[in-house]
């Protein structure tokens, strides 16, 4: 009887190859007795007053602050040839909920959830469930680093609704990703994945990093082409480039992200730039970030700054405050404060 011929979707679900795949290697590395493995992740949590521009403050507790809570755990397997196959699941917990994920839409392993295959000379392949690289840089390139709650670099490409910035989460579940092996000062990676049953299409990636000394310099790219049942075709394209330095007494970050969507006909473009420099016993962090999407009948403007001062209590504990100030034009300026710890294990 014929087989139908597998898509990269079907080999990605849990119920296809990836769930199989997951079990031989963990197999594999118990019955060799040499896996090695580890379990970590970041305990966030903060009290404050949180205001989005437009809505009305909450006073709460938010595990997302500086970084979105998770736990994690990892194992890989080395071949004598030098190949290392390897597993990664992770995922974001609420403290404030006692929920795991960000939201209640998340799927159980809501972070990072992929296998890899890797080898110095050949680079790193992963299938599963993987954080794009736009956010990745986006991340790595600005003074708050991955804070979904307070970093306005994060916020305004990312979680600032339909009209600024790109659609859509960042993580793409079955995707698979490829990074070659370094290149001189060079980095390079490629990603692509499939829509889901009720939003078919296609999802791809690419980025470069260089880094060398005190500077680093990223570009990346990120097409999204989806057909939603209920709602309208997406066409979006982000292309960004991203910068940091360390000038002794400080860490400077700088952004520039373009999208452009033409399923909304729309245009938006999103500067940011950031400082990170020691003061006393600890360090300030600033990122400023501006953006304005234009479209047949949008003008939509926003701005937004952070500030945060961290003490380092030890290798894995912080202490910190932050406040944001967000105003999206038209709406009420939101006024967000925060202190809170951060635990890293």
């Amino acid at each position: 009887m014929p087989t139908a011929p597998l898509r990269l979707s079907a080999m990605l679900r849990p119920t296809g190859l990836l769930g199989p795949l997951l079990g031989g290697l963990l197999a594999c590395g118990m019955a060799q007795a040499q896996l090695d493995h580890s379990f970590y992740g970041v305990a966030d949590l903060s009290w404050g007053r949180f205001e989005p521009s437009g809505l009305y403050r909450q006073h709460r507790f938010n595990s997302n602050s500086l970084t979105a809570s998770f736990i994690g755990a990892t194992g890989s397997y080395g071949f004598e040839n030098g190949v290392t196959a390897g597993v990664t699941l992770e995922t974001f917990y609420r403290f404030q909920d006692l929920r795991t994920g960000r939201n209640d839409h998340d799927p159980l392993l809501s972070r990072n959830a992929f296998v890899s295959l890797a080898h110095r000379d050949w680079g790193q392949v992963r299938a599963g469930r993987l954080q794009t690289l736009l956010f990745n840089t986006t991340a790595r390139f600005n003074a708050l680093g991955n804070s979904v709650g307070c970093s306005p670099a994060v916020r305004h490409l990312f979680a600032a609704g339909s009209l600024i910035g790109v659609q859509g989460d960042f993580y793409w579940d079955r995707a698979i990703g490829y990074t070659a092996p370094k290149f001189g000062d060079v980095t390079l990676s490629a990603m692509a994945a499939d829509g889901d049953r009720d939003a078919p299409g296609r999802l791809s990636a690419l980025n470069a990093i260089y880094a060398r000394g005190l500077l680093a310099v990223s570009a990346s790219w990120q097409r999204v082409r989806l057909d939603p049942e209920f709602a309208d075709a997406i066409r979006e394209q982000a292309s960004q480039l991203g910068l940091s330095y360390n000038a002794g007494w400080a860490q400077v970050f700088g952004q520039y992200t373009l999208v452009r969507d033409t399923g909304l006909q729309l245009t938006s473009r999103i500067a940011s730039l950031g400082l990170s420099a020691p003061l006393g016993p600890g360090k300030v962090q600033l990122q400023v970030a501006r953006s304005r999407a234009l479209g047949d009948a949008v003008d939509r403007r926003q701005q937004t700054w952070s500030l945060a001062y961290l003490h380092e209590w030890d290798s894995t504990l912080d202490l910190y405050v932050v406040g944001m100030d967000n105003r999206v034009w038209g709406q009420t300026v939101g006024r967000s404060v925060a202190a809170g710890v951060r635990y890293r294990f």
